[in-house]
């Protein structure tokens, strides 16, 4: 999945205009279906582009631009104590997003996988309550069985599925691990998206990402080389390191200004949906009876989790991430 960052500690608690209440559920419903459209797009490129050198290729675009935004180098402005932080917010949130989403794409369909990218705030409960010793409420509970069933219907719903051996099912479970990845760093960030501006974190988790990736993309070059660079694929790298990984953040984080956390998580719905749509646009994949009744059950399952309830967690994901960065 592509995370949806935190919302800033600084955003206001005014009762916004119906005017802005409107054009902060339509930038998140902008947001969300660009990011949405970053598993089928980049599913369509790996067949002539490396996966790690693609990854690589984004996130450097990304971290140059903000670089150019921000007028500073990585770690520019970051307090000693917290650099290490940004090294594991670029762990989880760039290096495992690559490694896990483009080699899971290589093998599993893009309607699935696009789906998938929406179950985050699931992780988020789970992680909150190992981590973080939150206690579980009932509906939580029920919300992470129901997705589990859900899961379960969709990866086996995919015509085939059963003869596809054991790369499909791989590529299932690698498409999820950006889930998981994305919902650790919503946990481990908290505390620093409330320090640093999000042209900042994303800077950082984005460059020193990149660096991670930059040995293991010159070593997939040596050996299978650059791949095949063509217009479509130079639009797709820039759809993916301009547009899902930068435009969007400053949509989501605008609009956060303008809309309780509670209502953009639910306009995030169509992130999984503006994927799936693409997908069948693009490959021809369509769901069965069982897909669309696993579909259903996930959106069933996220609407428990959530759904707003008084006080506010203190892991409250803000959807929030998941990170949304994929």
């Amino acid at each position: 999945m592509n995370f949806q960052p935190a919302a800033n500690s600084a955003t206001t608690t005014t009762k916004p205009s119906t005017g802005s209440h409107l054009r902060g559920i339509v930038q998140v419903a902008v947001a969300a279906g660009l990011w949405g459209a970053a598993y089928p797009l980049t599913k369509g490129v790996l067949g002539s582009l490396p996966p790690i050198g693609l990854g690589f290729a984004r996130f450097a675009l990304a971290s140059g631009l903000l670089m150019a935004l921000t007028r500073s180098g990585p770690l520019g402005g970051i307090a000693p104590g917290d650099r290490r932080a940004m090294g594991w917010l670029a762990f989880w949130g760039t290096f495992v997003l690559v490694l896990g989403m483009n080699f899971g794409l290589r093998w599993a369909p893009g309607i699935a996988s696009s789906i998938i990218s929406g179950t985050p705030p699931l992780f988020t409960v789970i992680l909150a309550a190992v981590w973080l010793r939150e206690p579980w409420q009932g509906r939580q509970f029920v919300a992470v069985g129901i997705a589990l069933g859900g899961l379960f219907l969709l990866a086996g719903d995919a015509p085939g599925a059963a003869s596809r051996g054991p790369e499909y099912w791989l590529g299932l479970v690698l498409v999820t691990v950006p889930q998981v990845a994305w919902a650790i760093y919503g946990i481990l960030g908290k505390a620093v998206i409330a320090r640093y501006p999000w042209p900042v974190v994303c800077r950082d988790t984005f460059a020193l990402g990149a660096a991670m990736l930059a040995p293991f993309a010159a070593l997939e070059a040596a050996w299978t080389g650059l791949g095949t660079w063509g217009p479509r694929e130079v639009l797709i790298l820039v759809y993916l390191g301009v547009c899902n990984s930068v435009f969007t953040y400053g949509l989501w984080n605008s609009a956060l200004a303008m809309i309780p956390v509670s209502t953009a998580s639910f306009v995030l719905y169509l992130q999984p949906i503006s994927g799936a749509i693409l997908s069948a646009v693009l490959f021809g994949e369509r769901l069965g009876p069982a897909g669309l009744a696993g579909t259903l059950l996930i959106f069933a399952a996220l609407a428990l989790v959530l759904r707003p309830t008084p006080p506010v967690s203190s892991a409250d994901f803000r959807v929030g991430p998941h990170e949304r960065s994929g």
